[in-house]
Protein backbone atom coordinates (compact mmCIF):
# COMPACT_ATOMS: atom_id res chain seq x y z
CA UNK A 1 0.00 0.00 0.00
CA UNK A 2 1.33 2.91 -1.15
CA UNK A 3 2.17 5.61 1.50
CA UNK A 4 1.37 8.77 1.50
CA UNK A 5 3.85 12.28 3.66
CA UNK A 6 1.77 14.10 6.14
CA UNK A 7 1.23 17.56 5.28
CA UNK A 8 2.81 19.57 8.04
CA UNK A 9 3.87 23.23 8.84
CA UNK A 10 7.23 22.60 10.82
CA UNK A 11 7.96 24.23 13.75
CA UNK A 12 11.42 24.19 14.56
CA UNK A 13 13.09 24.88 18.25
CA UNK A 14 16.15 26.10 16.49
CA UNK A 15 17.17 27.40 13.41
CA UNK A 16 18.47 23.58 12.11
CA UNK A 17 17.11 22.41 8.95
CA UNK A 18 14.95 19.33 8.98
CA UNK A 19 12.70 17.33 6.05
CA UNK A 20 9.29 16.74 7.64
CA UNK A 21 8.77 13.55 8.83
CA UNK A 22 6.82 11.12 6.41
CA UNK A 23 3.39 9.51 7.92
CA UNK A 24 4.81 6.02 9.31
CA UNK A 25 7.37 6.97 11.32
CA UNK A 26 9.63 4.26 13.65
CA UNK A 27 8.55 3.17 16.77
CA UNK A 28 11.11 4.58 18.70
CA UNK A 29 10.33 8.54 16.66
CA UNK A 30 6.52 7.92 17.51
CA UNK A 31 7.16 6.82 21.14
CA UNK A 32 9.46 10.26 20.91
CA UNK A 33 6.64 12.66 20.03
CA UNK A 34 4.50 10.64 22.22
CA UNK A 35 6.78 10.99 25.19
CA UNK A 36 6.66 14.99 24.74
CA UNK A 37 2.68 15.34 24.94
CA UNK A 38 2.70 13.18 27.50
CA UNK A 39 4.82 15.03 29.54
CA UNK A 40 2.80 18.03 28.71
CA UNK A 41 -0.51 16.73 30.03
CA UNK A 42 1.23 15.29 32.95
CA UNK A 43 2.63 18.90 33.93
CA UNK A 44 -1.21 19.91 33.70
CA UNK A 45 -2.97 17.54 35.47
CA UNK A 46 -0.54 17.13 37.99
CA UNK A 47 -0.17 20.98 39.12
CA UNK A 48 -4.01 21.14 39.70
CA UNK A 49 -5.32 17.89 41.39
CA UNK A 50 -5.83 16.23 44.44
CA UNK A 51 -5.28 13.09 43.29
CA UNK A 52 -1.67 13.53 42.85
CA UNK A 53 -0.60 9.93 43.40
CA UNK A 54 -2.69 8.25 40.82
CA UNK A 55 -1.23 10.95 38.07
CA UNK A 56 2.35 9.96 39.43
CA UNK A 57 1.60 6.39 39.29
CA UNK A 58 -0.09 6.71 35.27
CA UNK A 59 2.83 8.39 34.60
CA UNK A 60 5.47 6.16 35.99
CA UNK A 61 3.68 3.46 33.56
CA UNK A 62 4.35 5.24 30.56
CA UNK A 63 7.33 7.50 31.11
CA UNK A 64 10.45 5.89 29.00
CA UNK A 65 14.04 7.92 29.99
CA UNK A 66 16.08 7.05 26.92
CA UNK A 67 13.65 8.88 24.94
CA UNK A 68 14.10 12.56 27.22
CA UNK A 69 15.41 15.39 25.02
CA UNK A 70 18.92 15.85 24.95
CA UNK A 71 18.50 19.49 23.71
CA UNK A 72 15.99 21.92 22.08
CA UNK A 73 17.01 21.11 18.64
CA UNK A 74 13.90 18.23 17.70
CA UNK A 75 11.57 19.62 15.18
CA UNK A 76 7.64 19.80 15.74
CA UNK A 77 4.92 20.11 13.71
CA UNK A 78 1.16 20.61 12.64
CA UNK A 79 -0.69 17.80 11.53
CA UNK A 80 -3.40 18.89 8.85
CA UNK A 81 -4.91 15.24 9.48
CA UNK A 82 -5.53 15.67 12.83
CA UNK A 83 -9.02 17.16 13.94
CA UNK A 84 -9.79 19.90 16.25
CA UNK A 85 -9.63 17.97 19.78
CA UNK A 86 -11.84 20.14 21.98
CA UNK A 87 -14.22 17.69 23.54
CA UNK A 88 -14.50 18.12 27.62
CA UNK A 89 -14.25 14.57 29.79
CA UNK A 90 -17.43 15.19 30.73
CA UNK A 91 -19.49 15.05 27.58
CA UNK A 92 -16.97 12.07 26.43
CA UNK A 93 -18.54 10.36 29.70
CA UNK A 94 -22.01 11.08 27.93
CA UNK A 95 -21.19 9.48 24.64
CA UNK A 96 -19.49 6.55 26.10
CA UNK A 97 -23.09 6.28 27.52
CA UNK A 98 -24.54 5.91 24.08
CA UNK A 99 -21.82 3.29 22.92
CA UNK A 100 -23.21 0.73 24.92
CA UNK A 101 -27.44 0.61 25.26
CA UNK A 102 -28.12 -3.01 26.40
CA UNK A 103 -30.13 -2.83 29.19
CA UNK A 104 -33.34 -4.63 27.16
CA UNK A 105 -31.33 -7.75 26.44
CA UNK A 106 -30.52 -8.07 30.68
CA UNK A 107 -33.43 -9.64 32.36
CA UNK A 108 -33.74 -12.24 29.61
CA UNK A 109 -30.78 -13.41 30.29
CA UNK A 110 -31.37 -13.06 34.23
CA UNK A 111 -33.83 -15.70 33.51
CA UNK A 112 -31.51 -18.04 31.69
CA UNK A 113 -29.19 -18.27 35.06
CA UNK A 114 -30.63 -16.35 38.00
CA UNK A 115 -30.52 -13.62 40.68
CA UNK A 116 -26.60 -14.45 41.55
CA UNK A 117 -24.81 -16.01 38.36
CA UNK A 118 -26.49 -13.12 35.94
CA UNK A 119 -25.56 -9.72 38.40
CA UNK A 120 -22.08 -11.85 39.19
CA UNK A 121 -21.50 -11.85 35.29
CA UNK A 122 -22.56 -8.38 35.01
CA UNK A 123 -20.28 -7.09 37.58
CA UNK A 124 -17.15 -9.52 36.08
CA UNK A 125 -17.85 -8.46 32.76
CA UNK A 126 -17.74 -4.22 34.09
CA UNK A 127 -14.19 -5.15 35.84
CA UNK A 128 -13.15 -6.50 32.66
CA UNK A 129 -15.04 -3.93 30.46
CA UNK A 130 -12.91 -1.49 32.81
CA UNK A 131 -9.24 -3.13 32.38
CA UNK A 132 -10.00 -3.75 28.42
CA UNK A 133 -10.47 0.34 28.64
CA UNK A 134 -8.21 1.08 30.44
CA UNK A 135 -5.74 -0.32 28.63
CA UNK A 136 -6.97 1.51 25.28
CA UNK A 137 -6.81 4.71 26.92
CA UNK A 138 -2.72 3.29 28.40
CA UNK A 139 -1.85 2.67 24.48
CA UNK A 140 -3.33 6.16 23.34
CA UNK A 141 -1.50 7.61 25.49
CA UNK A 142 2.02 5.86 24.76
CA UNK A 143 1.65 6.59 21.12
CA UNK A 144 -0.44 9.52 20.43
CA UNK A 145 1.27 13.24 19.93
CA UNK A 146 0.16 15.85 18.17
CA UNK A 147 2.80 15.28 14.98
CA UNK A 148 1.75 11.39 14.59
CA UNK A 149 -2.12 11.15 16.07
CA UNK A 150 -3.91 8.47 17.29
CA UNK A 151 -7.50 8.51 15.46
CA UNK A 152 -8.37 4.64 15.97
CA UNK A 153 -8.10 1.74 17.42
CA UNK A 154 -6.80 -0.09 13.97
CA UNK A 155 -4.29 2.34 14.28
CA UNK A 156 -2.72 0.74 17.62
CA UNK A 157 -3.01 -2.24 15.94
CA UNK A 158 -1.24 -1.31 13.08
CA UNK A 159 1.65 0.00 15.44
CA UNK A 160 1.74 -3.03 17.61
CA UNK A 161 0.83 -5.35 14.49
CA UNK A 162 1.34 -4.04 11.41
CA UNK A 163 -1.07 -4.25 8.38
CA UNK A 164 -2.30 -7.54 9.07
CA UNK A 165 -3.35 -6.61 12.54
CA UNK A 166 -5.18 -3.56 11.69
CA UNK A 167 -7.45 -5.30 9.14
CA UNK A 168 -7.97 -8.04 11.40
CA UNK A 169 -9.23 -5.55 13.53
CA UNK A 170 -11.26 -3.66 11.00
CA UNK A 171 -13.00 -6.47 9.61
CA UNK A 172 -14.45 -7.68 13.13
CA UNK A 173 -15.58 -4.13 14.04
CA UNK A 174 -17.42 -4.17 10.55
CA UNK A 175 -19.02 -7.68 11.26
CA UNK A 176 -19.96 -6.32 14.61
CA UNK A 177 -21.58 -3.32 13.43
CA UNK A 178 -23.26 -5.33 10.58
CA UNK A 179 -24.68 -7.99 12.69
CA UNK A 180 -25.58 -5.14 15.42
CA UNK A 181 -27.69 -3.08 12.86
CA UNK A 182 -29.47 -6.08 11.74
CA UNK A 183 -30.42 -6.95 15.67
CA UNK A 184 -31.61 -3.60 15.82
CA UNK A 185 -33.13 -3.33 13.27
CA UNK A 186 -35.27 -6.39 14.09
CA UNK A 187 -36.13 -5.14 17.97
CA UNK A 188 -37.07 -1.64 15.77
CA UNK A 189 -39.66 -3.67 13.46
CA UNK A 190 -41.01 -5.72 15.97
CA UNK A 191 -41.76 -1.94 17.98
CA UNK A 192 -43.39 -0.96 15.12
CA UNK A 193 -45.22 -4.62 14.11
CA UNK A 194 -47.09 -4.48 17.49
CA UNK A 195 -48.78 -1.42 17.14
CA UNK A 196 -50.92 -3.00 14.04
CA UNK A 197 -53.43 -4.82 14.69
CA UNK A 198 -53.42 -6.77 11.41
CA UNK A 199 -50.04 -8.49 10.89
CA UNK A 200 -48.31 -7.59 7.61
CA UNK A 201 -45.93 -9.40 5.61
CA UNK A 202 -42.88 -9.32 7.99
CA UNK A 203 -39.79 -9.35 5.20
CA UNK A 204 -41.77 -6.89 2.97
CA UNK A 205 -41.58 -4.22 6.26
CA UNK A 206 -37.98 -5.48 6.85
CA UNK A 207 -37.06 -4.51 2.96
CA UNK A 208 -39.08 -1.30 3.67
CA UNK A 209 -37.44 0.11 6.70
CA UNK A 210 -33.77 -1.52 5.60
CA UNK A 211 -34.49 1.08 2.67
CA UNK A 212 -35.53 3.73 4.39
CA UNK A 213 -32.72 3.61 7.09
CA UNK A 214 -30.23 3.09 4.16
CA UNK A 215 -31.21 6.33 2.17
CA UNK A 216 -30.67 8.31 5.45
CA UNK A 217 -27.67 6.94 6.90
CA UNK A 218 -26.54 7.39 2.62
CA UNK A 219 -25.46 10.86 3.85
CA UNK A 220 -22.24 11.38 3.42
CA UNK A 221 -21.74 13.27 7.06
CA UNK A 222 -23.52 13.89 9.99
CA UNK A 223 -22.90 16.88 11.79
CA UNK A 224 -22.87 17.18 15.89
CA UNK A 225 -22.51 13.32 15.93
CA UNK A 226 -21.59 13.59 20.00
CA UNK A 227 -24.94 15.43 20.81
CA UNK A 228 -26.99 13.14 18.57
CA UNK A 229 -25.77 10.45 20.59
CA UNK A 230 -25.96 12.33 24.01
CA UNK A 231 -29.90 12.70 22.94
CA UNK A 232 -30.43 9.20 22.06
CA UNK A 233 -29.16 7.83 24.99
CA UNK A 234 -31.27 10.20 27.26
CA UNK A 235 -34.58 9.14 25.65
CA UNK A 236 -33.30 5.71 25.88
CA UNK A 237 -32.84 5.71 29.69
CA UNK A 238 -35.74 7.62 30.38
CA UNK A 239 -37.30 4.95 28.36
CA UNK A 240 -36.33 2.26 30.69
CA UNK A 241 -36.75 3.98 34.11
CA UNK A 242 -40.92 4.62 32.39
CA UNK A 243 -40.96 1.04 31.30
CA UNK A 244 -40.44 -0.09 35.24
CA UNK A 245 -43.41 1.43 36.44
CA UNK A 246 -45.34 -0.91 33.93
CA UNK A 247 -43.82 -4.16 34.37
CA UNK A 248 -46.44 -7.25 35.47
CA UNK A 249 -47.97 -9.80 34.30
CA UNK A 250 -46.38 -11.16 31.25
CA UNK A 251 -47.31 -10.74 27.66
CA UNK A 252 -48.28 -14.03 27.23
CA UNK A 253 -48.83 -13.60 23.73
CA UNK A 254 -45.36 -12.36 23.01
CA UNK A 255 -43.84 -14.95 25.60
CA UNK A 256 -44.99 -17.77 23.07
CA UNK A 257 -44.13 -16.15 20.11
CA UNK A 258 -40.70 -14.85 20.55
CA UNK A 259 -39.53 -17.20 23.77
CA UNK A 260 -41.74 -20.61 23.20
CA UNK A 261 -43.47 -20.36 26.52
CA UNK A 262 -46.62 -21.50 27.39
CA UNK A 263 -48.62 -19.17 30.35
CA UNK A 264 -47.22 -20.71 33.27
CA UNK A 265 -46.57 -19.71 37.25
CA UNK A 266 -43.75 -17.18 37.01
CA UNK A 267 -40.82 -18.44 39.02
CA UNK A 268 -37.79 -16.63 40.07
CA UNK A 269 -34.22 -18.74 40.84
CA UNK A 270 -31.63 -17.46 42.65
CA UNK A 271 -29.64 -20.08 40.35
CA UNK A 272 -31.88 -20.96 37.18
CA UNK A 273 -32.32 -24.69 36.93
CA UNK A 274 -31.35 -23.94 32.64
CA UNK A 275 -29.75 -26.08 29.59
CA UNK A 276 -26.29 -25.44 29.13
CA UNK A 277 -26.84 -23.86 25.90
CA UNK A 278 -29.10 -21.47 27.66
CA UNK A 279 -26.28 -20.13 30.30
CA UNK A 280 -24.04 -20.03 27.32
CA UNK A 281 -26.53 -17.32 25.49
CA UNK A 282 -27.07 -15.46 28.80
CA UNK A 283 -23.53 -15.07 29.48
CA UNK A 284 -22.49 -14.34 25.78
CA UNK A 285 -25.43 -11.15 25.75
CA UNK A 286 -24.37 -9.82 29.13
CA UNK A 287 -20.82 -9.65 27.87
CA UNK A 288 -22.11 -8.40 24.48
CA UNK A 289 -24.12 -5.18 26.25
CA UNK A 290 -20.11 -4.22 27.57
CA UNK A 291 -18.55 -4.54 24.69
CA UNK A 292 -17.81 -1.25 23.41
CA UNK A 293 -14.37 -0.24 25.06
CA UNK A 294 -12.99 -0.83 21.52
CA UNK A 295 -14.24 2.15 20.13
CA UNK A 296 -12.47 4.17 23.09
CA UNK A 297 -9.71 5.49 20.92
CA UNK A 298 -11.96 7.31 18.72
CA UNK A 299 -13.78 9.06 21.20
CA UNK A 300 -10.27 10.12 23.09
CA UNK A 301 -8.91 10.90 19.61
CA UNK A 302 -11.74 14.26 20.01
CA UNK A 303 -10.43 15.07 23.31
CA UNK A 304 -8.53 18.20 24.24
CA UNK A 305 -6.89 16.65 27.07
CA UNK A 306 -6.67 12.52 26.56
CA UNK A 307 -5.04 12.42 29.92
CA UNK A 308 -8.59 12.74 30.97
CA UNK A 309 -10.06 10.42 29.31
CA UNK A 310 -10.12 7.51 32.72
CA UNK A 311 -12.64 10.17 34.36
CA UNK A 312 -14.90 9.80 30.93
CA UNK A 313 -14.87 5.85 31.07
CA UNK A 314 -15.19 5.01 34.99
CA UNK A 315 -18.26 7.54 35.27
CA UNK A 316 -19.83 5.78 32.26
CA UNK A 317 -19.23 2.41 33.26
CA UNK A 318 -20.53 2.81 36.70
CA UNK A 319 -23.57 5.00 35.41
CA UNK A 320 -24.08 1.94 32.44
CA UNK A 321 -23.80 -1.22 35.34
CA UNK A 322 -25.67 0.36 37.77
CA UNK A 323 -28.76 0.96 35.45
CA UNK A 324 -28.29 -2.65 34.35
CA UNK A 325 -28.32 -3.70 37.86
CA UNK A 326 -31.43 -1.94 38.86
CA UNK A 327 -33.17 -2.82 35.50
CA UNK A 328 -32.68 -5.81 35.04
CA UNK A 329 -33.27 -7.30 38.60
CA UNK A 330 -36.77 -5.65 38.87
CA UNK A 331 -37.83 -6.55 35.05
CA UNK A 332 -36.40 -10.22 36.32
CA UNK A 333 -38.77 -10.48 39.76
CA UNK A 334 -41.36 -9.15 38.05
CA UNK A 335 -41.71 -11.45 34.93
CA UNK A 336 -38.80 -14.21 35.95
CA UNK A 337 -38.78 -16.61 33.39
CA UNK A 338 -41.23 -14.72 30.70
CA UNK A 339 -39.03 -11.74 30.60
CA UNK A 340 -38.41 -11.17 27.43
CA UNK A 341 -36.19 -9.74 24.59
CA UNK A 342 -36.51 -6.75 23.97
CA UNK A 343 -38.37 -6.72 27.68
CA UNK A 344 -40.10 -3.90 26.62
CA UNK A 345 -42.30 -6.72 24.89
CA UNK A 346 -43.36 -8.04 28.32
CA UNK A 347 -45.60 -5.40 28.77
CA UNK A 348 -48.91 -6.91 29.33
CA UNK A 349 -50.36 -3.19 29.38
CA UNK A 350 -51.74 -2.85 25.59
CA UNK A 351 -51.49 1.35 25.81
CA UNK A 352 -48.42 1.44 27.35
CA UNK A 353 -46.58 -1.43 25.65
CA UNK A 354 -47.99 0.52 22.31
CA UNK A 355 -46.31 3.72 23.76
CA UNK A 356 -43.40 2.55 24.78
CA UNK A 357 -42.60 0.27 21.44
CA UNK A 358 -43.28 3.88 19.33
CA UNK A 359 -39.90 5.32 21.62
CA UNK A 360 -38.13 1.72 21.71
CA UNK A 361 -38.73 2.02 17.61
CA UNK A 362 -37.06 6.00 17.28
CA UNK A 363 -34.23 5.00 19.23
CA UNK A 364 -33.92 2.10 17.33
CA UNK A 365 -34.19 4.27 14.64
CA UNK A 366 -31.37 6.39 15.39
CA UNK A 367 -28.97 3.51 16.25
CA UNK A 368 -29.26 1.76 13.23
CA UNK A 369 -28.64 4.87 11.02
CA UNK A 370 -25.34 5.87 13.16
CA UNK A 371 -24.35 2.02 12.97
CA UNK A 372 -24.76 1.78 9.42
CA UNK A 373 -22.90 5.27 8.32
CA UNK A 374 -20.21 4.16 10.49
CA UNK A 375 -20.16 0.74 9.08
CA UNK A 376 -20.26 2.38 5.63
CA UNK A 377 -17.46 4.99 6.29
CA UNK A 378 -15.32 1.89 8.02
CA UNK A 379 -16.00 -0.23 4.40
CA UNK A 380 -15.21 2.87 2.34
CA UNK A 381 -12.08 4.35 3.86
CA UNK A 382 -10.53 0.85 4.42
CA UNK A 383 -11.40 -1.03 1.41
CA UNK A 384 -12.33 0.47 -1.58
CA UNK A 385 -8.73 1.99 -2.09
CA UNK A 386 -7.42 -1.07 -2.67
CA UNK A 387 -9.47 -1.67 -5.86
CA UNK A 388 -9.89 1.62 -6.98
CA UNK A 389 -6.85 3.96 -6.93
CA UNK A 390 -7.16 7.73 -6.68
CA UNK A 391 -10.89 7.27 -4.92
CA UNK A 392 -12.34 10.52 -4.24
CA UNK A 393 -15.38 10.88 -2.39
CA UNK A 394 -16.07 14.41 -3.87
CA UNK A 395 -15.97 12.89 -7.59
CA UNK A 396 -18.76 11.12 -9.17
CA UNK A 397 -17.04 7.84 -8.87
CA UNK A 398 -16.51 8.60 -5.24
CA UNK A 399 -20.17 9.81 -4.77
CA UNK A 400 -21.29 6.09 -6.82
CA UNK A 401 -19.06 3.93 -5.17
CA UNK A 402 -20.23 5.61 -1.26
CA UNK A 403 -24.24 4.97 -2.36
CA UNK A 404 -22.98 1.90 -3.28
CA UNK A 405 -21.21 0.34 -0.53
CA UNK A 406 -24.56 1.93 1.52
CA UNK A 407 -26.23 -0.40 -0.45
CA UNK A 408 -24.63 -3.11 0.50
CA UNK A 409 -24.31 -2.47 3.82
CA UNK A 410 -28.17 -2.16 4.24
CA UNK A 411 -28.86 -5.49 1.96
CA UNK A 412 -26.52 -7.30 4.13
CA UNK A 413 -28.04 -6.00 6.91
CA UNK A 414 -31.34 -6.98 6.13
CA UNK A 415 -30.20 -10.77 4.86
CA UNK A 416 -29.23 -11.31 8.50
CA UNK A 417 -32.14 -9.91 10.30
CA UNK A 418 -34.44 -11.48 8.09
CA UNK A 419 -32.29 -14.50 8.28
CA UNK A 420 -32.65 -14.92 11.49
CA UNK A 421 -35.52 -13.07 13.00
CA UNK A 422 -34.49 -12.70 17.27
CA UNK A 423 -32.78 -10.54 18.89
CA UNK A 424 -31.38 -12.28 21.80
CA UNK A 425 -29.94 -15.22 19.38
CA UNK A 426 -28.22 -12.89 16.73
CA UNK A 427 -27.00 -10.47 19.82
CA UNK A 428 -25.41 -13.68 21.30
CA UNK A 429 -23.40 -14.85 18.36
CA UNK A 430 -22.25 -11.38 17.21
CA UNK A 431 -20.78 -11.45 21.32
CA UNK A 432 -19.50 -14.95 20.36
CA UNK A 433 -17.71 -13.91 16.98
CA UNK A 434 -16.29 -10.33 17.38
CA UNK A 435 -17.61 -8.87 20.65
CA UNK A 436 -15.41 -10.89 23.27
CA UNK A 437 -12.29 -11.14 20.71
CA UNK A 438 -12.24 -7.34 20.15
CA UNK A 439 -13.16 -6.24 23.73
CA UNK A 440 -11.78 -9.38 26.26
CA UNK A 441 -8.66 -10.32 24.08
CA UNK A 442 -7.35 -8.24 21.63
CA UNK A 443 -6.56 -5.14 24.14
CA UNK A 444 -5.00 -7.38 26.45
CA UNK A 445 -2.70 -9.60 23.71
CA UNK A 446 -1.97 -5.49 22.59
CA UNK A 447 -0.95 -4.50 25.91
CA UNK A 448 1.73 -7.38 26.29
CA UNK A 449 3.25 -6.14 23.20
CA UNK A 450 3.48 -2.74 23.89
CA UNK A 451 4.73 -3.20 27.35
CA UNK A 452 7.29 -5.33 25.82
CA UNK A 453 7.85 -2.07 22.95
CA UNK A 454 8.30 0.26 26.21
CA UNK A 455 10.52 -1.71 28.45
CA UNK A 456 13.25 -2.22 25.11
CA UNK A 457 12.75 1.77 24.33
CA UNK A 458 14.15 2.26 27.70
CA UNK A 459 17.30 0.20 26.82
CA UNK A 460 17.43 2.53 23.57
CA UNK A 461 21.25 3.68 23.37
CA UNK A 462 20.72 7.30 21.90
CA UNK A 463 18.52 8.61 19.81
CA UNK A 464 18.74 11.03 17.05
CA UNK A 465 16.68 14.14 17.19
CA UNK A 466 17.50 15.39 13.88
CA UNK A 467 17.13 12.25 11.90
CA UNK A 468 14.34 10.34 14.40
CA UNK A 469 16.71 7.33 14.56
CA UNK A 470 17.61 5.47 17.45
CA UNK A 471 20.49 3.25 18.54
CA UNK A 472 19.96 0.13 20.14
CA UNK A 473 16.10 -0.65 20.04
CA UNK A 474 16.26 -3.07 17.43
CA UNK A 475 17.44 -6.55 18.41
CA UNK A 476 16.50 -9.65 17.92
CA UNK A 477 12.39 -11.05 18.72
CA UNK A 478 14.04 -13.78 21.32
CA UNK A 479 16.01 -10.67 23.31
CA UNK A 480 12.92 -8.68 22.59
CA UNK A 481 10.35 -10.84 24.38
CA UNK A 482 12.78 -11.79 26.82
CA UNK A 483 13.63 -8.34 28.27
CA UNK A 484 9.61 -7.61 28.23
CA UNK A 485 8.68 -10.76 29.90
CA UNK A 486 11.62 -10.18 32.63
CA UNK A 487 10.05 -6.82 33.56
CA UNK A 488 6.26 -7.98 32.72
CA UNK A 489 6.61 -11.84 33.58
CA UNK A 490 3.46 -11.92 35.71
CA UNK A 491 1.17 -9.46 34.19
CA UNK A 492 1.66 -11.28 30.99
CA UNK A 493 0.61 -14.68 32.34
CA UNK A 494 -2.36 -13.19 33.57
CA UNK A 495 -3.52 -11.55 30.66
CA UNK A 496 -2.69 -14.73 28.59
CA UNK A 497 -4.62 -16.85 31.01
CA UNK A 498 -7.73 -14.23 30.53
CA UNK A 499 -7.29 -14.09 26.55
CA UNK A 500 -7.20 -17.76 26.36
CA UNK A 501 -10.47 -18.27 28.50
CA UNK A 502 -12.29 -15.70 27.02
CA UNK A 503 -11.15 -17.22 23.12
CA UNK A 504 -12.55 -20.47 24.69
CA UNK A 505 -15.86 -18.98 26.10
CA UNK A 506 -16.41 -17.04 22.51
CA UNK A 507 -15.73 -20.95 21.22
CA UNK A 508 -18.76 -21.84 23.48
CA UNK A 509 -20.30 -18.69 22.70
CA UNK A 510 -20.74 -19.35 19.05
CA UNK A 511 -21.91 -23.25 19.93
CA UNK A 512 -24.48 -21.94 22.14
CA UNK A 513 -25.90 -18.93 19.65
CA UNK A 514 -26.19 -21.73 16.79
CA UNK A 515 -28.19 -24.28 18.88
CA UNK A 516 -30.02 -21.53 20.83
CA UNK A 517 -31.48 -20.18 16.95
CA UNK A 518 -32.44 -23.69 16.24
CA UNK A 519 -34.83 -23.96 19.61
CA UNK A 520 -36.24 -20.78 18.71
CA UNK A 521 -37.26 -22.07 14.68
CA UNK A 522 -38.47 -25.05 16.64
CA UNK A 523 -40.83 -23.27 19.61
CA UNK A 524 -41.82 -20.45 17.97
CA UNK A 525 -43.27 -18.08 14.76
CA UNK A 526 -39.78 -17.18 13.87
CA UNK A 527 -39.15 -18.41 9.96
CA UNK A 528 -36.67 -17.55 7.56
CA UNK A 529 -37.68 -15.07 4.46
CA UNK A 530 -41.01 -15.73 5.70
CA UNK A 531 -43.60 -13.24 5.83
CA UNK A 532 -44.80 -14.94 9.47
CA UNK A 533 -44.02 -12.05 11.81
CA UNK A 534 -42.09 -13.71 14.46
CA UNK A 535 -44.08 -11.39 17.69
Amino acid sequence: MKEDKVVVDVEYHSTHSVEPAVSEPSVAARLFYAQRSLEKQYEEVRSDSSIGWWHDWVHSTLYIKALKPKTNSYQTWKNEKLAIRSSHWLPCAGLLTSEIMGATLIPNSYSLVGYVPGNLILVVCFFLTLMAGGICWWLFLLFDSPEYPIKSFSEIAKILGGETWAQIVIFLQVIAMLLTGANIAISSLESMVILQDARYCWTGLLIALCAALGVVSSLKTFSNVGKFCLVVSAINYVNLFVQLGYFGEPNWANAKNLLGLDKDTIMTYVVAPQSLVNKIVAVSNISYVFAGSVVFPEIISEMKRPWDFWKSMIAAQSAIVCIYLIYGNYVYSQQGQFSNSPSVFGLSNMTALKGLSVITFIVGVFQAVFYGHVNTKIIYKNYLPRIFHDLDIRSKKGQLLWYVSTAIVWAIIYIVATGVPNVASISAFTSALTMIPLTYVIPFWFYIWAAFMKTNAELIEDYNEATMEATGYQRPLVAFVKNGFRKHGLITVFYVCLTLASLSFACLGLYGSVEYMKAIFATTPATSFSCTSPI
